[in-house]
């Protein structure tokens, strides 16, 4: 009966660890409106597919479209490619605020354009600093000493920050990412005909059931993403494990009629 269990229980660990880490899914948009808007042409409106921020380039290049949830993996899509970037201008980190709402608008510079470090944390308390070079992202928490990396444009203020300055400070988390390219249309439901996504951030570090707010941008600020949510259990290993547990039942209970 020994050896029954032993086999079940490393069966059971096995299942686990050929679990799939993330896997991108577009049925729980957690985007939301990010508080700008223009009339000035058609392209601009209170939405976020078909928007960037008034008097900015409007066209699909500089799109950022949504933030989307799945279980605790949070990803990003938009018709801005976050692993190559547009014209020179890169993708930022993925900000993180848990006693929103964060803060849209002013940074401390003094009316010039620049991606400026300042001491202000707009209201967020973590963030993903994302390397993209390697597919992977640190997470730290953010404080009064962080410095942070304004965007660009100073009519952009409001989509600061852009990212976060590397500092002495240990990291509480860490992860692998993905990048998936040629998206479209029918299978984002956003229009532009060709969209790139960036998954993997995994949220697990903010503990279950717990509110958070999401905040990204590209070094210019032409685009402000902003997305609400919530964590949850992952259910694939809450699954993965109670199937391990039955199995353990199952066999004691035969060896036992045997």
């Amino acid at each position: 009966m020994k050896k029954s269990i032993l086999f079940a229980i490393v069966l059971g660990v096995y299942l686990l660890s050929c679990a799939p880490s993330f896997a991108l899914k577009f049925d729980n948009n957690i985007t939301i409106f990010d508080n700008y808007s223009s009339s000035a042409t058609g392209w601009h409106g209170a939405q976020e597919d078909n928007e960037v921020e008034p008097g900015m380039v409007a066209n699909q290049g500089w799109d950022l479209e949504g933030f989307f949830q799945d279980g605790n993996i949070l990803s990003l899509v938009g018709g801005f490619n976050f692993m190559l970037g547009n014209g020179g201008v890169m993708s930022g980190d993925v900000f993180i605020d848990v006693d929103g709402p964060p803060v849209y608008g002013k940074d401390s510079r003094a009316g010039s354009n620049g991606n400026y470090s300042v001491s202000n944390t707009y209201g967020y308390d973590f963030v993903f600093d994302l390397d993209l070079g390697n597919m992977s992202y640190r997470v730290f928490n953010i404080d009064a000493t962080t410095e942070l990396q304004t965007a660009y444009y100073v009519q952009n203020e409001g989509s600061s920050p852009w990212q976060y300055d590397a500092g002495d400070k240990v990291a509480i988390a860490d992860g692998s990412l993905e990048f998936i390219e040629s998206l479209t249309d029918s299978v984002t439901g956003f229009s532009g005909l060709s969209h790139y996504a960036l998954t993997g951030l995994d949220l697990s570090f903010l503990g279950h059931g717990n509110n958070f707010y999401s905040h990204f941008t590209m070094g210019c600020g032409n685009d402000n993403l902003m997305g609400q949510g919530t964590t949850v259990p992952e259910p694939s290993t809450v699954l993965l494990l109670g199937s391990g547990l039955l199995g353990i039942v199952w066999l004691v209970r035969k060896r036992k009629k045997a």
